[in-house]
């Protein structure tokens, strides 16, 4: 049995699930080198079907969410912030009402989503029509559902089916929605609350990030790494202020004092005068206190402790730090890459339950363990390239004996090192297979990862990879949260300050670590083990293997192309190093 699984929109996505279990998944960006990749993901979808060795005819069923239009444009998300809101007149104008005249605004969208909601159905048969022409599939096979939906199922394989859950969804919009509270007790899903757009915390985020000269839909992250460099008073006055514009009801839905989605408004006329970090401080700070207050709410009405989160809110990982300190919460299980990338997966799971039900057959999602479900590359297909492009001419190359104990090696010199072997991540985040690394206690490796190689903001923390057996040694974690997909931060020891300087925030010394179990990545794993026999360090730093503004690499083409346009030396790709000619 399969389901397909699809993202047609912000950084379009495709999964795979067999028999209960997601067996490959991958988004259109890796593919077509275009960041957050809009639209139908042709690639993905092919390279999945090769994999398994099927055709679209052999899927039992196609899975996505209503949130988008089918676009032909990749650039699509990212042109819609700088087209449509900096430029277009329309917006200027109902962002001027939505700010001034929030009732009037209010009633003028509840009745524009009645209309959504009537014409629901319709719209959503417009998206089969029109993706069972562009795949050539087949009609009835196509499964059209919500978008919050989605993300909360993309969680379901995670959970353990014998307590009772509370899963929340928050992000910028989707189906008209911006945040659910859904109550899960192993067998089914029930809605407990949702939340309109127009009280997006999502949104506000992201106008905040545009605001600050950032791309929005992309940049959310550098805002909350600039944020812990603010002073704390003046963040706090600013706190004051926005804070007034949220309130959460005793039904768990978010209320805004204007229409959030037009809240470029605000800041243009509300924060001319604030600094820049100050800013950034205060809407991190809003965003961690409002999702603390909105889950101690939900956990009081319902009496339930464990916590699962997803959506793209949730890829802030200070504020999923916030949730886990609660001492309410119990356990806490974060979507790994909880954008709507992973709706893929949810699609999928949501797919399953709808397969089960309809052949009577019991429902037993399998959870994700290692995300590394895309393709991989060996030695002949690296062997073939070297003589193709004639390789040899740019680089000292030398097929190793033991790959790992050489990456390891060069790491404990000091050395920086790309490596591109064994299947691709999925998500945001590079897992050590297609990751740079360099060793964390190096400060100086901070300057020349940002200034020759990945143009980042000084700002901007690296993080590392710790192997499970030097976890306690390096990070506080008192509710012994598993921590493999970079998820979530932690406060640091002492000794890991020593340790790896390089490989934690600067300024608040925490940790957005990925823990290495040899179960999820065994090579990954012995690499770091090695590094630790000669350096005495339980970690590596680790980044993604791309240059600024670029997806991360997929083909060992791609981590050519990003060693030949930046001052990394060493490349490793499965047995073979690399070393750039000078």
């Amino acid at each position: 049995m399969y389901i397909l699984g699809l993202n047609i929109g912000h950084n379009a996505t495709a999964c795979l699930l067999k028999d209960g279990k997601i067996i490959s998944c991958i988004s259109e960006e890796r593919f077509s080198r275009i960041k957050n990749h809009h639209g139908i993901p042709y690639n993905s979808i092919q390279f999945i079907l090769n994999e398994e060795k099927i055709k679209l005819n052999d899927v039992d069923l196609i899975v996505l969410d209503d949130q988008y239009h089918i676009e032909r444009d990749p650039n699509f998300g990212k042109n819609f912030f700088n087209a449509y809101i900096n430029k277009s007149l329309k917006r200027k104008v109902l962002s001027y009402f939505g700010y001034n005249y929030p009732s009037l605004f209010n009633f003028y969208y509840k009745i524009k989503e009645k209309k959504r909601e009537n014409n629901g159905e319709n719209f959503r048969e417009k998206i089969k029509k029109q993706l069972s022409k562009e795949l050539h599939a087949e009609r009835k096979k196509i499964i059209v559902s919500d978008h919050h939906l989605m993300h909360a199922f993309g969680t379901i394989g995670n959970l353990d089916k014998s307590k009772k859950w509370l899963i929340f969804t928050l992000d910028g919009e989707g189906s008209g929605l911006c945040a659910t509270v859904n109550i899960y007790d192993g067998k089914s899903l029930r809605i407990l609350s949702k939340t309109r757009k127009t009280a997006s915390l999502g949104y506000f985020y992201g106008l905040a990030t545009m605001y600050l000269g950032m791309k929005p839909l992309e940049h959310e992250f550098k805002v909350m790494g600039l944020a812990p460099y603010a002073k704390i008073d003046k963040v706090n006055e600013v706190y004051q202020k926005i804070k007034k514009l949220f309130w959460i009801d005793n039904n768990l839905e978010f209320h805004s004092s204007f229409n959030m989605p037009f809240a470029d408004h605000f800041f243009n006329q509300e924060m001319k005068n604030v600094r820049f970090d100050t800013i950034a401080g205060a809407v991190q700070k809003l965003t961690e206190e409002l999702c603390c207050e909105w889950i101690k709410k939900a956990i009081i009405k319902t009496g339930i402790r464990h916590v699962a989160l997803s959506g793209g809110v949730f890829m802030n990982v200070k504020a999923n730090k916030k949730i886990s300190e609660l001492p309410d919460v119990k356990e806490i299980f974060v979507m790994p890459s909880a954008g709507d990338e992973s709706n893929a997966i949810g699609s999928c799971f949501y797919g399953y339950r709808l397969f089960c039900e309809k052949n009577k057959t019991e429902y037993l999602p399998l959870p994700l363990t290692d995300l590394y479900l895309g393709p991989e590359y060996d030695n002949y297909y690296i062997e073939e390239l070297i003589e193709r492009e004639n390789l040899r001419n740019k680089y000292r190359i030398r097929k190793e004996k033991n790959i790992n104990f050489t990456i390891a090696r060069l790491l404990a010199k000091g050395e920086i090192v790309a490596r591109c072997s064994r299947k691709s991540e999925w998500g945001a985040r590079s897992l050590g297979n297609r990751s740079i690394l360099a060793n964390p206690v190096n400060i100086d490796t901070i300057r020349i990862l940002n200034e020759t190689i990945k143009d980042r903001d000084f700002w901007m923390p690296f993080t590392p990879s710790i192997l499970d057996k030097f976890e306690k040694k390096y990070i506080l974690n008192e509710k012994r949260i598993f921590s493999p997909y970079m998820a979530i931060t932690f406060d640091s020891t002492k000794t890991a300050e020593k340790e790896m300087p390089a490989a934690m925030h600067p300024y608040d010394f925490t940790i957005r670590p990925q823990i290495v179990t040899k179960e999820y990545n065994a090579d990954y794993y012995d690499i770091i083990e090695k590094f630790s026999k000669l350096t005495k360090i339980g970690a590596v730093l680790n980044t993604s293997f791309n240059l600024h503004g670029e997806p991360n690499v997929l083909k060992p083409e791609d981590a050519l192309h990003t060693v030949e346009n930046s001052s990394l030396k060493y490349l490793a790709m499965e047995d073979y190093l690399f070393e750039k000619i000078s």
